[in-house]
């Protein structure tokens, strides 16, 4: 008795340290500036930020175009290795398990080298032709496929099947367990990939939402929502393939016994849940949808415009009015004193910085300079950015770093 409730101290100890994370994620996503309960990064993160939903549909594009594609190969694949006795069939094989073993990483260069030569370098072609071709599903769909009943197929071949009729009515109905715990594990690996888009694409809009979150700047302050809703999909999608990821990983077939055994009452209850989280799934899919379109013009009409102006070099003077006056020293970097925004003695500044995307958006970007000297209407900076950078005079809006904006007269 004490050894079965030690063992269960264990488990739950295990399960608590492994959500511990996320229920951290959701804590402090309800907290707002001031720290206490609000629901602020949440409205930003839905109705104010336009590269959430560009991120979130970019990952359903990769995840289930890659998915879509890879699953059929992978069937095709695995039985042909287990149905067919072929030259070289067990040297083909022992490479796929060979491949599927190496880490990406030992990849990247000759990975790297193949899409260059075919052309589609930084481009998402990039990050779907070489996983639709994984091997890591025709391995567990062969494994899976091993273990059935031949005797099914030579009952299929006396009715007058074919070959392809065998693979579409018996073989492939027969691995739907298998075919839903692959789809989910490759759901969650592909969902959250990161390391390929990184290296083989170069336009941020292109990029998934786990590479998104990361790289750009404008989920500084709701980052913990986002990490939320980015999580709520595959949550939704485990639980309406659990019980065929259960029986798929198993790797055996399910004899009409055992199926007995499980009750018809539960495999209703089992189709029920899945109906209903089916229903669900497409409801917040709908809803992103709406809420992408809203944003879009949400964001527009928000987006502050601004009027920009460069450094200068300049000698300058403690009264702007009178050249005479005396000199407060000879500067590289002297701008309108209305751009500098005071912290203590030094300040702050916000040049704009064009976006490394297709869009080329202009963005605010919070750069910290020491003050040299000031008259009041000019102000010498030291720090800071380069001269041909532009620098925000005023705006229509108050900005922030990581903030886009319209220039002036552009």
């Amino acid at each position: 008795m004490k050894k079965h409730i030690r063992k269960n101290i264990l488990i739950y100890l295990f399960s608590f340290v492994c959500i511990l994370p996320f229920l951290i994620m959701i804590i402090y996503s309800f907290k707002g500036s001031n720290g206490g309960f609000s629901l602020s990064q949440y409205g930003r993160l839905l109705f104010q930020t336009e590269d959430f939903y560009i991120g979130f549909w970019n990952s359903v594009i990769y995840t289930f175009v890659i998915i879509g594609i890879n699953i059929p190969i992978s069937l095709l694949s695995a039985y042909g290795f287990t149905r067919f006795n072929f030259r070289g069939k067990e040297t083909l094989y022992w490479l796929y398990i060979v491949l599927m073993m190496m880490p990406f990483q030992a990849t990247i260069v000759p990975q790297y080298l193949t899409l260059k030569m075919l052309n589609i370098i930084y481009t998402p072609s990039a990050v779907i032709l070489p996983n639709i071709f994984s091997t890591f599903g025709a391995f567990l769909m062969a494994q899976y496929m091993r273990g059935l009943d031949k005797e099914i197929f030579y009952a299929g071949i006396t009715d007058g099947l074919s070959e392809f009729k065998l693979f579409l009515k018996i073989a492939a109905p027969m691995c739907r367990s298998v075919i839903f715990a692959l789809t989910i594990l490759l759901f969650i690996n592909y969902w959250s990939m990161v390391e390929q888009p990184l290296i083989f694409i170069s336009d941020l809009l292109d990029m998934p939402l786990a590479v998104t979150l990361n790289k750009s700047g404008v989920f500084k302050r709701v980052f913990y929502a986002a990490g939320v809703v980015f999580s709520i999909l595959p949550i939704l999608v485990y639980q309406f393939t659990y019980g065929d990821l259960v029986k798929g990983i198993n790797l055996s077939v399910v004899s009409d016994n055992e199926m007995n055994l499980l009750g018809q009452s539960s495999e209703e209850e089992g189709n029920k849940q899945k109906r209903r989280i089916k229903k669900i799934t497409v409801r917040f899919l709908v809803m992103m949808a709406f809420l992408t379109l809203a944003t879009q013009k949400i964001t527009y009409i928000m987006r502050p415009t601004v009027e920009t102006v460069q450094s200068k070099e300049s000698d300058l003077k403690s009264d702007p009015n009178d050249i005479m006056s005396e000199s407060l020293g000879y500067h590289d970097k002297v701008i309108p004193d209305i751009c500098v925004h005071r912290s203590g003695s030094d300040g702050y500044i916000y040049a704009v910085f064009e976006e490394n995307s297709g869009k080329r958006r202009k963005q605010a970007v919070r750069v910290n300079v020491s003050i040299e000297a000031t008259n009041g209407v000019e102000t010498a900076i030291s720090g800071g950015v380069a001269q041909e950078f532009s620098i925000i005079k005023w705006s229509t809006k108050s900005i922030s770093d990581g903030m886009f904006v319209n220039i002036e007269g552009k």
